[in-house]
This record gives structure tokens, sequence and C-alpha cells, in this order.
């Protein structure tokens, strides 16, 4: 089994100047957990649900709760996202993918052919492939 037989495509991904409460609402509407970043049809950057949490995560959430979707409103994708963004081509085998994700503690990984997002794959989709193959 090949990362292309079980990637999601098409990607909901982001820009660099996406708000992060747009980000947040998406995560929230369409369960989403990662949006690659693309500037020119190319990944530069990712941002995770984490990387979402850890941007509004105040000490005292409850009586800052306004201030922090003020910081939502204010910040962007491009802020926060990782910029060494691990990438694989379709035909790579999902069991390498696996230890990819694994050996750099990943939870996604976009799928990039000829330079451009063609799909992503996460781990829910490595459990996927593993409980069919075992039966």
């Amino acid at each position: 089994m090949r990362v292309m037989d079980l990637m999601k495509n098409p990607v909901v991904t982001a820009k660099p100047d996406d708000k992060l409460s747009s980000l947040a609402a998406i995560v929230s509407s369409r369960k989403i957990r990662h949006f690659p970043i693309v500037e020119g049809g190319k990944v530069v950057g990712i941002v995770s649900d984490s990387d979402l949490r850890s941007a509004s995560t105040h000490p005292a959430v409850y009586d800052l709760l306004l201030e922090v979707l003020a910081t939502l409103d204010r910040g962007s994708a491009g802020e926060i996202m990782s910029r060494e963004v691990i990438s694989v081509p379709p035909e790579t085998p999902m069991a390498q993918a696996a230890q990819i994700m694994l050996k750099h503690r990943i939870s996604c990984l976009p799928v990039v052919a000829d330079g451009r997002l063609v799909g992503i794959v996460t781990t829910t989709d490595v459990l996927a492939a593993f409980a069919a193959q075992s039966g």
C-alpha cells in the first residue's frame, strides 16, 4: 500500500497571511487538524491544531478569553507555522510514511509531486492502513 492509496485530496490549505481565527473555525467546523501553508503553489509551512491551541493558550484563559480571541484575530498562519516541512511523494509506501512520522514525531505528511501539493496523509490514515492489513 502506498501513500497515494490513502492520502486525502483535495487538501484544505492556508496561506501565510491567513488569520488564526479563520483556521480555528475550520478546525472546529470541518474536523481538520493540519493545514499545509501554501504560497505560489508550494508548501512553505504547516500548522496543526496543537499549534493553534498553543497560540491561544494563556494562564488565565477564563479571565482573558476576549483577549485570547483578539490575539487569534491578529495572528497569522505564517507567524506560527513550522517552516521545515517534511513531505513525501505519492509513491511512498505507507510503512515508510509511518516510519518518517515516527522518526520526526509528526502527525501528518503533505504529499508533493513535481513540487506541488497533491494530498496529505495523517496518523489516522496510517492506522487505517494498518487495520486494513490486519484484517
